[in-house]
């Protein structure tokens, strides 16, 4: 069950396990081509909740500055 408050861990951990997976050298070629999209389709998805988190840490503290100045 994932919520959204781990949807960004449950991602990574999955894209580790692909790693491992891939990694192992186990995989045929066809579950190794299925499981690099899975991984770049995490990696994407990631990536996007990174910048949503960089962006709203720029937003408060330029709104934290800007307080600090009319102080």
């Amino acid at each position: 069950m994932s919520t959204k408050k781990n949807e960004f861990e449950d991602s990574l951990n999955s894209l580790e396990e692909i790693v491992q997976q891939l990694e192992s050298g186990e995989c045929s070629l066809d579950e190794s081509i299925a499981l690099f999209e899975k991984g770049m389709k995490l990696s994407e998805n990631c990536s996007k909740r990174l910048d949503v988190a960089r962006q709203k840490i720029i937003t408060l503290t330029q709104a934290e500055q800007e307080e600090s100045g009319n102080e």
